[in-house]
């Protein structure tokens, strides 16, 4: 019916006023109606009714009335009176929904809320009716099989993929059937990464499940990782010299390496069935390899209780019945459970008594040591003394104790140092930087009170120093008075020598001249003498050639003393020498009937020395030979080679020479024997020592008394050692050679 139509039936005026917020005598009607509408609602009306009359078209939707809150449900339709035959009518039927409105937006808001909070989750979830089938799922179920929310629930995409889709149904229809939520771990790629989800379906509502999925990849990882990180610790265990056990949360054995099973001599079989600690205990006991306890039960008790509620990490020392000693250490385990480890210590502790007693051998050494000795650590500070550093330096020992530095020390001993004061702080600084640096030093330090002290600093291998003090004052003393008598001793031997070389060479001048004229009057070139003044003259020739070859020996001695004689080194035969020598004094010999013989081989060789010196030393000793030998005895001469040397023996059978003078013979002005038949002047065989030591020989002599005397003569074969020759001081007397 058209609006406003004659025809048009009449509502409810005062239900209609009162749903319009009119008062409930106004006459409504539908202009009315459309008149209390907002303006958009009111052409909404307006066009539902135009359909409704034209095309008969029903209409339901909410309107809202004009300058109020309050909404209404409008529903129109057509509709004919049972038995009319009229055209049919338009109603509209009004109802107040405010109230409904309201709690359905707050329900809206409610579950868009609750839809945004499991959109949030980082967990997949989903929900499947009784068949199995997807009925809903958040945001990060769509984005992990790569679909919107919609696409998945319109698709069925599962969140395993399609190969493994029937398995995920599987486990829901067991979560159903069982009432209970079971789960599953599976390996799926998401957005290109290899992902492990652990994949839970529980019972949800009537018949439905509930579905959710958990990133298990970082377990997965850190699993793996602990794996690894096991079996190289294993490994790792397993090479220790060191005995290592792992026992459980259960007191079974989990790990044993073989160090384990050497130390305790138990069979790797036994270990590796994974016994309990009660077990490994009495198998030990049972081998003697454990310590012996009067009460064993017990102390496996405490040993249990103690495993099985250990917090912190203990240690003790074990000993074995063989004598050897264990360090046990039993520690709780990361992964629960206990790790034990077993070291032998019997060596180190063997070491520490050792060391021990060395420490306090050594400090008692040091404490008894008449030196001052101080150690000073790479800080500076003192760190060890005697009481000889005590006594010296007159430091006080509670004081030294504390351990002071260097800097504080000196000022302990300042009186002792001859510093000035404006001077002492330059000076304690050099000390304390000499204090620090790794070098070697000594020196003598002359104290205020007269004392000397000498001292010596050593660097020490930890960076600290040594140093040493030793009070010198009487040996000082002894040295210099020792000094001034030397070198006096000196120099009365040194004028002496001088002495004696001007002497003999201002009396070979009238000594010559006495044997011109003596050889004159003996050869008769004035006339004939007669048998008295033959032996006369025959006497002074003879007493003056004996004086000049005293005077020569003399000069000799004088030379070498004052090194101003050298060797003039040539290649020499030995033999040949020696046949020299044995010419020169046959006559002799055989006017004394004394046999004289040479023992030396044509082969003998050659050495490096002065001939005329070595020939000069060798007859001097026959010289002294012959004329100690009596009438008959006999006489040699001999040389031979021998390691590296040549010897030259001189043997007689004369009279011999007493022990106690045969040291003294060799010295100047000496003789054998007090014979004064046969005195010389002393100077032969000191001469002959002389010249062989010259060479960088020796000389060595066995005599008996009436036994005869053997003198033997070691010369070097290789260069003798060669003195250089001195230069003469201003006013120093040099020998000199006199035809």
């Amino acid at each position: 019916m058209p609006p406003g139509g004659a025809e048009q039936r009449q509502p409810d005026a005062a239900a209609v006023a009162t749903l319009l917020g009119l008062d409930a005598q106004n006459q409504v009607d539908l202009s009315l109606l459309l008149e209390r509408l907002e303006e958009l609602s009111r052409s909404r009306l307006e066009s539902a009714l135009e359909d409704l009359e034209r095309r008969g078209t029903a209409f339901d939707f909410r309107v809202r009335l004009r300058d109020t809150a309050r909404l209404l449900r409008l529903r129109g339709q057509q509709a004919v009176s049972a038995g009319s035959e009229t055209e049919p009518a338009s109603v509209i039927w009004l109802e107040d929904v405010t109230e409904v409105a309201g709690q359905e937006a707050a329900v809206k808001a409610r579950a868009k809320h609750l839809r945004a909070v499991l959109d949030a989750l980082p967990v997949a979830l989903w929900l499947r009716d009784e068949s199995g089938t997807l009925v809903n799922c958040n945001r990060a179920y769509a984005t992990a099989v790569d679909h919107k929310v919609v696409e998945v629930v319109d698709s069925g995409a599962e969140f395993l993929g399609k190969t493994k889709g029937a398995a995920a149904r599987a486990l829901a229809e067991q979560a159903r059937s069982s009432g209970e939520a079971c789960s599953e771990t599976h390996h799926v790629v998401i957005d290109g990464a290899r992902r492990l989800m652990e994949i839970c379906e529980l019972p949800f509502g009537e018949k439905g499940t509930l579905g959710f999925a958990v990133d298990r990849t970082q377990l997965e990882e850190v699993q793996a990782e602990l794996g690894r990180y096991i079996r190289v610790q294993s490994e790792m265990l397993e090479n220790l010299s060191t005995a290592i056990a792992i026992y459980g949360r259960d007191l079974r054995l989990m790990f044993a390496n073989t160090a384990y099973a050497r130390l305790w001599d138990i069979d790797e079989g036994f270990l590796q069935s994974n016994p309990h600690l009660g077990d490994v205990l009495e198998a030990l006991r049972e081998r003697r390899r454990f310590p012996e306890y009067p009460n064993f039960p017990a102390y496996k008790r405490e040993i249990l209780q103690k495993y099985a509620t250990l917090i912190a990490q203990e240690e003790e020392l074990v000993h074995l019945p063989d004598g050897s000693t264990l360090r046990m250490v039993i520690t709780p385990h990361p992964f629960g459970g206990v790790l034990t480890s077993y070291e032998d210590v019997t060596d180190r502790l063997a070491l520490e008594r050792s060391y021990n007693t060395l420490t306090e051998v050594q400090r008692e050494t040091i404490d008894n040591l008449h030196e001052g000795i101080a150690v000073y650590g790479a800080d500076g500070r003192l760190k060890l003394f005697n009481p000889g550093l005590c006594s010296i330096w007159n430091l006080d020992p509670d004081y030294l104790r504390g351990e002071p530095h260097i800097r504080d020390v000196l000022p302990q001993a300042r009186d002792l140092f001859p510093v000035a004061d404006e001077d002492w702080d330059d000076f304690a600084t050099r000390v304390v930087a000499r204090t620090t640096e790794p070098d070697t030093r000594s020196g003598r330090h002359e104290r205020t009170d007269g004392a000397v002290v000498d001292w010596a600093q050593v660097p020490l291998p930890d960076g600290g120093v040594l140093f040493s003090f030793i009070d010198v004052t009487d040996t000082i003393r002894v040295e210099r008075a020792l000094i001034e008598r030397n070198e006096a001793l000196e120099t009365t031997d040194r004028l002496k020598s001088e002495f004696i070389a001007n002497i003999s060479y201002e009396l070979r001048t009238p000594l010559n001249a006495i044997i011109g004229f003596a050889e004159v009057l003996e050869n008769q070139f004035f006339g004939a003498l007669n048998e008295r003044q033959m032996e006369y003259s025959e006497a002074i020739v003879k007493s003056s050639q004996q004086l000049i070859a005293l005077i020569n020996d003399i000069l000799d001695l004088a030379s070498i003393e004052a090194g101003y004689l050298h060797l003039d080194l040539q290649p020499t035969n030995v033999f040949t020498l020696l046949e020299s020598i044995f010419t020169l004094g046959r006559e002799r010999a055989h006017s004394r009937e004394i046999d004289l013989r040479l023992d030396c081989a044509e082969d003998t060789g050659e050495l490096l020395a002065d001939g005329r010196r070595l020939r000069q030393a060798m007859f001097n000793l026959l010289s002294n030979a012959l004329k100690f030998t009596k009438e008959g005895g006999v006489v040699t001469i001999a040389a031979r080679r021998e390691e590296g040397e040549m010897l030259f023996v001189v043997t007689d059978t004369g009279i011999g020479i007493p022990r106690e003078d045969q040291e003294r013979v060799f010295g100047k002005f000496e003789r054998g024997t007090r014979d004064n038949r046969q005195a010389g002047a002393g100077l032969g065989l000191s001469l002959v020592k002389s010249l062989i030591e010259l060479h960088g020989g020796e000389i060595e002599m066995e005599s008996e008394v009436g036994g005869g005397t053997k003198v033997t003569c070691h010369v070097p074969i290789t260069d003798p050692p060669v003195a250089p020759l001195p230069t003469p001081d201003d006013g120093e007397t040099a020998p000199r050679d006199v035809a």
